[in-house]
């Protein structure tokens, strides 16, 4: 007696071909830009990237920061310290909203018995930005990246990285 196929399994072929073709529909998945060369330095490593929406205003620009092994960045909200912060050169062709950071990890520094708010794992920063009309010539977006880090028992100078992204309108 033959076996009765599942109705999941008798539609499989079909799914599987519509959700490719959906895939090659432009805009109806955000696609992301892919990742620029990285910026290092003696204690992180920095790559921007962003979604790419077709004829979407509204657009996320990403920054992926990787602190080196025992390096930790001083997280926002973190008194005393200089918090890392992510500032955009002001364009006529955008506007910003707030960067999204991440949730802080909260560690105890020994030797000043002290809770700090840090990251020491890679991170995304997100900036959130809006695209004052569609089309035209590409958008480059430039921004700094300034961050305080230190390892266990010592605190760096703060450093100040350029960053940007080139963004399709």
């Amino acid at each position: 007696m033959p076996s009765n196929p599942s109705p999941l399994s008798f539609r499989m072929p079909e799914m599987r071909s519509f959700l490719v073709a959906l895939l090659l529909v432009p805009g109806v998945i955000p696609q992301a830009q892919p990742a620029s060369n990285p910026h290092e330095t003696d204690h992180l490593i920095v790559t921007t990237s962003t979604n790419a929406p077709a004829n979407a205003a509204r657009r996320e620009l990403y920054l992926d920061v990787t602190p080196r092994p025992r390096m930790h960045i001083y997280a926002p909200g973190q008194a005393g310290y200089i918090a890392v912060t992510l500032t955009l050169e002001r364009g006529p062709r955008f506007s910003a909203a707030p960067a999204q950071f991440p949730t802080p990890d909260s560690i105890l520094f020994a030797p000043l018995n002290e809770r700090q708010l840090v990251y020491s794992k890679p991170f995304r920063i997100t900036q959130p930005i809006t695209l004052a009309r569609k089309g035209g010539a590409p958008l480059i977006v430039k921004g700094t990246l300034r961050y305080q880090a230190c390892d266990d028992k010592v605190c760096f100078l703060p450093k100040t990285v350029p960053v940007d992204w080139r963004i399709t309108p």
